[in-house]
Order: C-alpha cells, then structure tokens, then sequence
C-alpha cells in the first residue's frame, strides 16, 4: 500500500487504513493487548467499525502467556477470517493468518514484513500510544464521527506514559479531567493484573462508556468487577513493595532484581517503583507465580539504559525471542523457563535469592 509522498504520520494512518478495509469481504477480528492502552484501542476500533458498517466486529482480548505471533495463537484463530487487526501486540516477522492482516502498534519492531498493512508509531517523536494510532485511524474511516472516541485515545495514551507532545490528546486533557481519567486507566488496568488475569470486563466497560465521567458515574455493571479486582491488586502491589533489590557481581548497583512471587501481575509496578528509587539502575522485578514453570519479568528504568539492548547483549540460548526482550527501551522483558531464567541470573552474577525452585 502506497500513501502519499511527505504525509505526516497521522494523516497516513488515516490515509491507508480505510484503504486496507475496502478490500475486506467482511468484519476483520480485532484482537488486543490486555493493557489500558491495547484495551482502548479495541474498543475504538470496535467502535468505529459499528460506526462504518452498523455491525460489530468479532473481538478477542490477546491476555496473560498468549502471544499473538506464535503457531498456538494462529492456530486458534482459525481459517475463515475476513481479516485480522494486531492492536498493541508488537510486530514479528510471523503471519498468523492467510487474511489480510493490518498491525497498530507502538512497540521497538522485531522485523519487517511486506504482506501486511503495519501502522507502527516506533520511531515517530514522540511515539503515539497504540490507541491514538488506532483513533487517527478510526478517525480516517468514520471522520468527525470518531471525535467522540477521543477519550478512550487518551485512557490508552495516560496508561501508557504517552499522553505528552500530541495535539489531540491536549485537546483531550481541555475536554476530560485528568484526575477522572487517571481514575479509568487505574481499574482498566486492575483485572489483567489479578489472579484470573481476565480483561474481559474492563473492555466491556470502556465499550458501555462515553467518557471517564461517564464510565465512573453511569450504570456500568462491569466497573464493579474492576474496582473489585484493584483492591486485591493494591494488597499484592503492597506486599511486593517490601522485597528488597538484590545486585550482582557482573553489573552491581546498575542492576538490580526484585522477587516478587504472586499470583498478581504486579511486577511491573515493582519495577517501576525500584526504578525511581535507583538511578541509573535498571531494575527488574521477577514473578515465578504467573505461569507454572516459568519465571515472567519486567525492567524498567529512568537512566540512559536501553532494555532492549540489555536483555539483546544476554539473551540466554535458546530463549524464545517472541517472549523475551520485547517491548520499549525504557520498559521492556518477558517470560522464560525455571531453568532458562537462573542460568540468565547466574549469568549476570546474582546468587540463590533470586533464582526459582
């Protein structure tokens, strides 16, 4: 697909994507990360696409140890697709389907691909949110009929730290509170980091909603569901904060590791929080309780580290690369095998305290 020459990335993305729809025979599957950012942007894009045709488009949360480029996750999809729409789920060189396949993504890429429409913000100063992608694209298929999309643009935008430099989302910030918003992004975020990790009634909520004021005093069942999974996940985020950051030998005080074993998705919020506390450190918090057998961790940092050049330079053998050292530069890691992550540790100079098993 060609777009015009010296086109500004948002008039691209709204250029092309109604371009990829026409050819479709009929409603694509949206599929989304389980992050305030992916979860927004499927319900934009759901939105729009009703908007469009008057129907809604099938939709599937990409949630906790899936991931959208592995043959599991194809397999699953099946054959008869009229297309498919990767929203927040990164890019590889993998094709999960025949269909016609449109990426909206914000992510460092892992590779390049020609069969497929990718609407990428990597690179772009500053990096939009997958979710403002996903509205100039919407905005691009429906027109001013996805300017009341905005909001959700700028949920995905604030829960993603991308919600600065953007003319839209300042226009958001003069038409919806920040602390009402800040609000929506905190319980969008709560069920995929409980122990059911299901996301599923935060997308009906952003879905049911017509703005952050709407969504926190409106008649909203599903909101219930995510206030009730923030409080246990406030207790696990509590608990965590307590363990201590263990160095080791090869890098010292530039890197440290929390353990954080809970059936909770919280160790990124570790991470994040150690983060601010340890300049220039990067810090990763490691979770053994996500996954059976496996060991799921996030860095982060606000130094001048690059994760991703990290976890590149000591990627342990065989690791697979689908699930490891993916994400931004600043906020970056994944998920390896017992065995995998405390050859990785041992590697790094770390002793007993932060291995598995």
């Amino acid at each position: 697909m060609t777009s015009l020459p010296n086109m500004r990335f948002p008039d691209r993305v709204a250029h092309d994507f109604p371009l990829w729809c026409e050819g479709l025979s009929g409603p694509p599957l949206l599929c989304g990360h389980h992050d305030a950012d992916g979860l927004s942007a499927l319900a934009i894009m759901a939105r729009a696409w009703e908007m469009h045709t008057g129907e809604r488009p099938p939709l599937r949360i990409v949630g906790r140890g899936e991931n959208a480029w592995t043959p599991e996750f194809a397999a699953a999809l099946g054959d008869d697709l009229h297309g498919l729409v990767l929203l927040d789920l990164g890019t590889a060189e993998a094709k999960p389907t025949d269909a016609p396949l449109c990426v909206i993504d914000h992510h460092v890429p892992t590779s390049e691909a020609d069969d497929r429409l990718v609407l990428s913000g990597y690179g772009q100063d500053p990096v939009p949110s997958t979710s403002l992608i996903a509205w100039w694209a919407a905005k691009g298929l429906v027109g001013e009929r996805a300017d009341p999309l905005l909001w959700l643009a700028y949920v995905g935008a604030m829960g993603d730290m991308a919600d600065k430099g953007f003319p839209d989302i300042d226009r958001a910030r003069k038409l919806y509170k920040v602390g009402k918003t800040r609000e929506v992004v905190s319980l969008v975020n709560a069920p995929r980091r409980s122990p059911s990790g299901d996301a599923s009634p935060a997308l009906e909520w952003l879905l049911a909603s017509d703005s952050p004021e709407d969504a926190l005093t409106g008649e909203h069942p599903a909101r219930a569901a995510c206030e009730a999974a923030r409080d246990v996940v406030k207790q696990a985020t509590a608990e965590g904060r307590r363990a201590p950051p263990r160095f080791g030998s090869v890098y010292g005080s530039d890197v440290a590791i929390i353990r954080v074993d809970t059936p909770c998705q919280v160790h990124p919020l570790i991470a994040q929080s150690w983060a601010g506390r340890l300049k220039p450190a990067i810090c990763f918090a490691a979770n053994a309780d996500i996954e059976p057998g496996r060991v799921s961790f996030s860095g982060r940092t606000r130094g001048d580290a690059d994760i991703i050049d990290f976890l590149a330079a000591h990627a342990p053998a065989g690791a697979d690369r689908t699930r490891y050292g993916n994400g931004h530069r600043k906020a970056a890691g994944g998920s390896l095998p017992v065995e995998q992550w405390n050859a990785w540790v041992e590697s790094l100079g770390f002793d007993a305290r932060v291995k598995v098993g």
